[in-house]
């Protein structure tokens, strides 16, 4: 694979998230838009366009706060959890916004995939990197995908959505944090 092929994924994701952003509009157009985010696996060549609407974020947000803080409150009130509160209270960490794809109003709007990226990640050729260098495949992928943000926030993409005061973009590999990238619309 030549490293010119990412200019080309680069352009593949935008076109398709800009028709993901279209169809999303059209689709929902009362929908306050609070975050936006790529959820993908890169080594199986998929990226979710995940929208999240503010009310979707405001319930979750309510209930993840309401769990985790009566959660961590029992485990902490225990001897036997102490010695471990670092833990507690880092696993039971509250936000202000929903930052998992997979709670989003609208996890995996739409599909874009890239089989190439499949077939790399299964070839006997796949680069191996250095012990203190990321991934080759995930290091290239967020590599577009900060620049995708960037440019279609730039170009003014999101614009056609209905945006929260701020609008979150991001994106995060599948069962890993999430990352967000830049904000639209601050207040």
């Amino acid at each position: 694979m030549q490293e010119s092929d990412w200019d080309g994924f680069l352009q593949r994701l935008k076109a398709e998230t800009r028709q993901a952003i279209e169809r999303f509009s059209a689709e929902n157009p009362d929908k306050e838009v609070c975050y936006f985010a790529y959820d993908s696996e890169p080594c199986y060549g998929y990226v979710l366009t995940c929208f999240n609407s503010s009310e979707s974020s405001v319930k979750y947000v309510r209930d993840w706060h309401d769990r985790s803080v009566r959660y961590c409150g029992e485990r902490l009130a225990k001897d036997a959890w102490r010695n471990c509160a670092y833990y507690q209270v880092k696993a039971n960490a509250v936000l202000p916004f929903c930052d998992n794809t997979g709670d989003f109003d609208y996890q995996g709007f739409s599909d874009i995939n890239f089989p190439e990226w499949e077939s790399l990640a299964a070839s006997e050729h796949y680069p191996q990197v250095a012990s203190h260098e990321d991934d080759y495949l995930q290091s290239r992928v967020v590599l577009i995908f900060w620049r995708a943000l960037q440019e279609l926030a730039d170009e003014g993409a999101f614009a056609k959505l209905k945006l929260a005061s701020p609008t979150l973009l991001g994106f995060g590999f599948h069962d890993d944090d999430m990352v967000v990238v830049r904000m639209l619309n601050i207040p």
